[in-house]
């Protein structure tokens, strides 16, 4: 659900466009030992663009948030209001989901997740590994991280497709993804 509101959208678009620029690369500190892989954490991503939303007059805030549980696995479904300074707003919708594990915190990792996909979605946020740094033993993107190259590409702008897209790929196993990988380069 995308929602711009007011008659003029210029302002909030370019605000928008302001912090992409500003922001564009965010490094992966975040580290998932059990399952070997890095990742852009929720704080890398507020500390990079934090000050780029100030700087540009931008506000973001859930304004409806609704849960549901499907066996071990809660959804959360989250409404975000981006509001400029000029008075012009739109609304997103984005999902999260984790698996219960008891702890009390699947709620909040699904809130976390969906925001930092309306993040990487709105600002086009990249989170690859930088090449330039790549150690022997991590030369380069994973085949996720090249598919979610990839469908960003194929998206082009169409936000709705480009988050099927992320949940698509966020629900390969590594190895899958690199099935799903070497399909997509031998049929180009």
């Amino acid at each position: 659900m995308d929602q711009v509101t007011g008659q003029q959208t210029g302002q909030i678009a370019a605000a928008i466009a302001r912090v992409t620029g500003a922001v564009g690369y965010v490094q992966k500190t975040g580290r998932n030992t059990h399952h070997r892989y890095t990742y852009a954490s929720d704080e890398d991503l507020a500390r990079a663009i934090g000050p780029a939303l100030a700087e540009h007059g931008l506000a973001i805030a859930p304004i409806n948030m609704t849960h549901a549980r499907e066996g071990k696995s809660v959804i959360v479904t989250v409404t975000w209001e981006i509001r400029h300074s000029s008075g012009e707003s739109m609304q997103m919708m984005t999902i999260g989901e984790d698996a219960d594990r008891g702890d009390g915190k699947a709620v909040y990792k699904c809130m976390t997740g969906a925001r930092k996909y309306l993040l990487r979605l709105v600002f086009c946020i990249a989170t690859g590994d930088d090449a330039e740094i790549a150690t022997p033993d991590d030369a380069g993107p994973s085949a996720k991280e090249e598919l979610y190259r990839m469908a960003r590409e194929a998206a082009d702008g169409d936000v709705e497709k480009l988050a099927k897209s992320i949940d698509y790929v966020d629900n390969l196993t590594e190895s899958q993804a690199r099935a799903k990988l070497a399909q997509k380069r031998a049929s180009r």
